[in-house]
């Protein structure tokens, strides 16, 4: 068996072995810092926890701004049109500099302001300064990453990622369990030294193949080309982080710690969401590009469904999950999960219509929603946070979320309208029932947490509709191992 496996993965071409072995890394990521959680709930004070968490939604904010997000999106689009190594390697000077530039100047700001700044983002200065490390050094790291991707050099990936993910892990408990004090330093110190170590090792090589670490030289065309496209990138990182920096500013470290073990454990659901989105999209814009509306449909309908049942057996074992995931002071976390897992729901469904969007290149739409979206959740929470506590910051994300799939719909119709004639691609009635069916079956899984035989009646149920849908749940994952 294993030597018929060896066989045929020798016989794949350099692609298909490099998506493997991607897959295989964007996993070990995921499931190393989903593992670790319960670890640090446990050897972490709520309120270092608390701390770190906000900290990890400051560091995704601050990055958009100082990377601008240039290698999602114009570093792919230059080394891909330029075969001459000495050019690729070229391509990443002017925009290392210019995002190191701009975090720099952004620290530079926040020392001279950092006492007033602190007392805003509930963050000690030492924190904040590391923060800005990891940022500085992130870029190179990121620059690198997605150049060996575009070459298939995954081997390069596999040893890196290793590396990385297991020094973050085991370094982070050694430092943690070595402090009794400032143990969200202790953590944070442990990622921005791996992260230095690996960034000046990159500068070096860099630097040798190059001869220089600052270039002005296309400033002007990398601003022209990524400043439209940050409210975009910025609005759905506000989305997704803004709830433990708000929580934290109006409640306390304590209640951001259990939300974001909360958040973390539902996250799990939205991987699984994001990989069956991305196995999806091909088929989506095969099926326009042929006209096969019906296909998309019914795609559509088999997902849905699939998530829903996904959704219920994770809400159903918010308990259980909390319990594995943290000790019993966090247990309120489970009065998070089921508004958060059911928002995965209506990122699925604008997912979903923003195909639409993405192969008419109707992008600027797209910003817009997410800008409105992002705005209302920060209006939301400043509402509710101070009146109904950190649990009010999961439904304020669950109708932001909600909102997002209303704004992408209209956006989706306009387009259908005007280039399809008025085609009918997905069915609404459907749309609206499975919607309704999962904000009724959030409400009242909430209220049965302390019924325990009842919960595990539903899983009963789930399970045996999953069996009766196995042949269309087994093609749906079929597409993600394509």
């Amino acid at each position: 068996m294993i030597m018929r496996i060896k066989k045929e993965y020798e016989k794949m071409s350099i692609v298909a072995k490099a998506s493997i072995w991607f897959v295989f890394c964007t996993l070990l990521q995921k499931g190393v810092a989903f593992i670790t959680v319960p670890i640090f709930t446990r050897i972490m004070p709520t309120v270092e926890y608390g701390l770190y968490s906000t900290y990890l939604s400051w560091y995704a904010i601050i990055t958009v701004i100082c990377t601008l997000d240039m290698h999602n999106c114009i570093y792919m689009n230059q080394i891909s049109k330029t075969d001459n190594i000495e050019e690729k390697d070229k391509v990443a000077v002017p925009m290392l500099s210019l995002s190191n530039t701009i975090v720099v100047v952004l620290l530079l700001v926040y020392l001279c302001f950092h006492k007033t700044i602190n007392l805003l983002i509930k963050l000690p200065t030492s924190i904040v300064v590391l923060l800005f490390f990891q940022v500085f050094f992130d870029s190179i790291i990121n620059f690198w990453l997605i150049r060996q991707r575009f070459e298939y050099n995954y081997k390069n990936i596999i040893i890196k990622t290793i590396i990385i993910v297991f020094l973050n892990a085991f370094l982070g408990i050694f430092f943690v369990m070595l402090v009794n004090k400032n143990q969200a330093v202790a953590r944070v110190i442990s990622i921005v030294l791996v992260q230095v170590i690996f960034g000046l090792i990159l500068y070096i090589q860099l630097f040798k193949k190059t001869g220089r670490f600052f270039s002005a030289n296309g400033w002007k065309k990398i601003l022209y080309i990524q400043l439209p496209l940050l409210p975009h990138a910025l609005s759905l990182t506000i989305l997704s982080s803004v709830d433990r920096i708000m929580i934290n500013s109006f409640v306390g470290a304590t209640e951001t710690a259990i939300y974001g073990v909360a958040y973390s454990s539902a996250y799990v659901v939205n991987v699984l969401k994001n990989s069956i989105v991305d196995a999806a999209r091909p088929d989506i814009y095969k099926s326009i590009k042929e006209g096969k509306y019906e296909k998309i449909d019914s795609m559509f309908k088999n997902i849905s469904i699939f998530i829903i049942l996904i959704l219920i057996l994770f809400i159903v074992f918010a308990p259980e999950i909390i319990r594995i995931m943290a000790p019993n002071n966090y247990y309120n976390a489970i009065y998070i999960i089921p508004p958060v897992a059911t928002s995965t729901l209506f990122t699925f469904l604008y997912c979903m219509y923003a195909c639409i969007s993405f192969y008419y290149e109707k992008t600027r739409q797209i910003m817009y929603a997410s800008v409105a979206s992002a705005i209302l959740n920060l209006i939301l929470n400043w509402i509710f946070i101070p009146i109904y506590g950190y649990i009010a910051a999961g439904y304020t994300t669950l109708v932001c979320y909600i909102f997002l799939a209303i704004f992408h719909y209209f956006i989706m119709k306009n387009i259908v309208k005007k280039e399809l004639h008025n085609i009918r691609i997905f069915d609404d009635k459907f749309t609206i029932f499975i919607s309704l069916v999962m904000l009724i079956i959030m409400i009242v899984l909430t209220k049965l947490y302390e019924y325990i035989l009842i919960r595990y009646s539903v899983v009963l149920i789930c399970l045996i509709i999953m069996f009766v849908k196995r042949k269309k749940i087994v093609d749906v994952f079929k597409k993600i191992k394509k």
